[in-house]
């Protein structure tokens, strides 16, 4: 995805956007959300590449215990959860997922974990686009 910017690095809305964005499209993001966004630099690296580093709260939507029971055993659940979770049902998703304890923990809903990361973004055609 491209994005606004100056010279310098991505606009710090851009940054936020695109971080809740490529934290919607994994596992993770189907049960927790992102909270308190902010960016505490912008770091020219090379050329037209920047490196932000950001912090910011991942909150639990769920528990552990829910997540992995909709993974591992979906017909126990609605249609529509797995219908929200259809890219990551079966043992693929349940080792990710139980991948995600050896950072959290058995996580359980509304819990937080304070989380701080660095996100590379390259300038192409005069937008900056998030590197994975």
């Amino acid at each position: 995805m491209l994005f606004a910017c100056n010279e310098s690095g991505p606009l710090p809305e851009i940054v936020t956007a695109s971080l809740k964005e490529s934290h919607e499209e994994t596992l993770i993001g189907l049960v927790s959300h992102l909270e308190d966004v902010t960016i505490s630099g912008i770091e020219p690296i090379a050329g037209d590449r920047s490196r932000v580093s950001v912090r910011y709260e991942l909150v639990f939507d769920m528990d552990f215990s829910r997540a992995i029971r909709i993974l591992a055993d979906p017909g126990s659940v609605s249609g529509g959860e797995r219908e929200r979770f259809r890219d990551h049902l079966g043992i693929i998703g349940t080792v990710e997922l139980t991948g995600l304890t050896s950072l959290y923990g058995e996580f359980e809903k509304g819990q937080r974990f304070n989380v701080v990361r660095e996100i590379d973004f390259v300038k192409i055609k005069g937008k900056w686009v998030g590197q994975p």
